[in-house]
This record gives C-alpha cells, sequence and structure tokens, in this order.
C-alpha cells in the first residue's frame, strides 16, 4: 500500500512497517508505535542518608524483667511465679457498710473521725492528714454516704476539689499507701472501734507498715481487751502479698526436664 506525497508511512501492518523502515522493536500485536522524541528524565535520587548507631551505655540498656532475670539465675519456677495481693473478707451479711468490721464499730469510728476533722478545720495540714486517712479507709462508706466529695461537703463544707488537694497534701506528709486492702482496712477499723469503746481519745494511726494504737495509760488495759475481742476472728486473715505458683498441671519443672535429658544422654 503506497502513501501519498508528505504523508507519513502506514502503520497498519508489519509489511507496511518495513516499506516505511520501522524498526520491528516499535510493534505491539501488529500495530507500530511511534517513538516519543521528548527526552526522557531521570528520576530525582534520594538522597541517602547516612545511618546513626547509637551505642547505649550498660546502665542505659534495657533491664530484663525480674522473673526472667532469677529464671537464668537458675529459678526453675520463676516464670510460673507470681504475687497474688492478699486481703479479702469474706463477709457474708446482706447490708455490710464495711467488709469484715460491724455496722456499730464503723459507726462509731465514722462519728469519731468527723469529730477530729471538724475540730482540725483552722489547720490545713492537720485536716489534710485527717481527710487522707478517711479517704485511705473509705470512711464515708461507714457513714453511708456516698462518695468522699459529699463526705467533705456534708461535714466539712468543703467542695471535692479543695478536699482532694488537701488530702493528697496529707498523704505525702504522713507517707500514706494509695490504697489497703478490705482485710487492712477492716484491721485498723476494728482496733480503733475497740479504742473507743474504752476511751473517746483513743485513735488508730498508720506509720509506714506499722499501725501505731494511741490511747490514754489509765484505759489501756481495757482498750487493748476491747480491740483484742474485736481483732480475734481476723487473725487467720492473710494480709500481705501471697506468692502463687501458677505451673500448670501436668508440665514438669524445668529441673527434672535437665534431669531427665541428662539422663537420655548418659544412657545413649
Amino acid at each position: 500500500m503506497a502513501s501519498a506525497p508528505g504523508d507519513s508511512a502506514c502503520i497498519c501492518s508489519t509489511e507496511c512497517a518495513a516499506e516505511a523502515r520501522i524498526p520491528a522493536s516499535l510493534y505491539i500485536d501488529g500495530v507500530a508505535t511511534k517513538k516519543s522524541d521528548e527526552p526522557k528524565t531521570k528520576r530525582a535520587q534520594r538522597p541517602e542518608v547516612e545511618q546513626l548507631k547509637v551505642r547505649r551505655g550498660r546502665e542505659e540498656k534495657q533491664a530484663l524483667p525480674p522473673h526472667l532475670e532469677a529464671f537464668a539465675r537458675g529459678d526453675d519456677d520463676a516464670i510460673w511465679r507470681r504475687e497474688r495481693r492478699g486481703g479479702r473478707v469474706n463477709d457474708p451479711r446482706p447490708v455490710a457498710l464495711v467488709p469484715g468490721v460491724k455496722n456499730a464499730d464503723a459507726r462509731m469510728v465514722f462519728e469519731a473521725r468527723v469529730r477530729r476533722m471538724q475540730d482540725a478545720q483552722a489547720d490545713e495540714a492537720t485536716l489534710g492528714k485527717e481527710l487522707a486517712e478517711a479517704r485511705l479507709l473509705g470512711l464515708w462508706r461507714a457513714g453511708n454516704v456516698v462518695s468522699f466529695g459529699a463526705l467533705a461537703e456534708v461535714a466539712l463544707g468543703l467542695d471535692e476539689e479543695t478536699a482532694k488537694r488537701l488530702s493528697s497534701a496529707g498523704r505525702t506528709a504522713l507517707g500514706l499507701p494509695e490504697r489497703l486492702s478490705e482485710a487492712e482496712i477492716a484491721v485498723w477499723m476494728r482496733a480503733e472501734a475497740g479504742l473507743l469503746e474504752a476511751s473517746d481519745a483513743g485513735r488508730v494511726r498508720l506509720s509506714g507498715d506499722r499501725l501505731v494504737l494511741s490511747v490514754p495509760i489509765e484505759d489501756a488495759a481495757r482498750a487493748l481487751a476491747c480491740a483484742g475481742r474485736r481483732e480475734a476472728p481476723l487473725a487467720e486473715v492473710a494480709l500481705g502479698p501471697q506468692e502463687v505458683l501458677d505451673r500448670p498441671r501436668g508440665v514438669p519443672s524445668m529441673a527434672s526436664i535437665l534431669e531427665r535429658e541428662r539422663r537420655s544422654r548418659e544412657e545413649g
């Protein structure tokens, strides 16, 4: 098929392309394509970023968890051992203001502590300590009040934000923990109720991990006897954390596995 003068070569077939001297490499499915005259632009190469190697000191390296370190030192059951906090109180009463505490004793402690907080309103530092102990004990429950904020508002006329600020300062000053278990609260309130039965001046405070009982010397014998009678039912309750071994049933200890492998090597 001839092309007219001035026209481009026919690209309808391979034979025509051969006449027009179109390279065979430009054919796609028997149809010739036209090579673009525009120069190809090169892609911009990303600048090479030099990798920084940070060497950390021994003290900055992340340490293994304690149970893995113990396992590496040879404690076979370290990976199965966990800590469980004790202090659960089995109190079957349908209505218990404070678990593990007689309702009458709980109200006695509530009323005495509310009086002390009201007497301390002139001194923010003392009031903060009283509020911190009340918050730690959950004292509002003993008076059948809905919350700590409601207790502060009803008993002291303080808004919840101010009461929490004062109690936080008091907790720091006394070094109190953030929370106590049910059994620890029951021990505290039972002891204080026993002292209050013998003397209005009796009180109990927490100093570090020690429960400090304070009562006038003339009332001490009766007060301690009253407190002892109340504490007797809690004598068998575990208060502190307990170690529990959670190795699944049927899984042997690592020592027995290593011993079995040693014997098999010796026999083989």
